[in-house]
């Protein structure tokens, strides 16, 4: 869905909308079971840097869009850092490019935490997009976990063939 911050601002404004802010939170959690699974980690004794975004389309929040890491691979990256950025190559200079993602989109129920952090009516559907980026040698890297209320919303994909 989104590389970066000013890749997604462009594709909202493009859209006609006001990509009026994002909310950033990094942490340093143990891996929930899915995405332990997803990047090979052990939930009961690895750690992962988890960085939390809320996107605010128009003023009102319309997007999670959460990254998961193994916190050895951005250990002293600016991934770990509390800070926003727009650099794609950070994974790269730290010997783990990303070089192809797999997607998975659902559409479900929200849970109760996302419901609060996207100030919508219970009973909104959402959908799920779970991308997970791969390096050449096919190890996962990163886990992004976007939730959209599904009534507000296009996902587009331009895929080349």
């Amino acid at each position: 869905m989104l590389t970066t911050s000013d890749a997604w601002e462009t594709d909202i404004e493009g859209q006609g909308h006001d990509p009026t802010r994002q909310d950033l939170q990094v942490e340093q959690i143990t891996p929930p079971d899915n995405i332990a699974a997803r990047l090979n980690l052990n939930p009961k004794t690895d750690v992962c840097v988890v960085r939390r975004h809320i996107r605010y389309i128009d003023g009102k929040p319309a997007i999670i869009s959460d990254d998961y890491f193994d916190k050895r691979i951005v250990r002293g990256t600016e991934l770990a850092e509390p800070e926003d950025t727009t650099r794609e190559n950070i994974l790269a200079e730290a010997g783990y490019e990303q070089v192809y993602d797999t997607d998975e989109i659902i559409t479900r129920m929200p849970t109760p935490d996302e419901t609060a952090r996207l100030s919508i009516a219970p009973g909104t559907p959402v959908a799920e997009h779970v991308r997970t980026g791969y390096t050449a040698t096919n190890r996962a890297v990163r886990v992004m976990v976007s939730i959209v209320p599904g009534d507000t919303l296009i996902l587009q994909y331009t895929i080349p063939t």
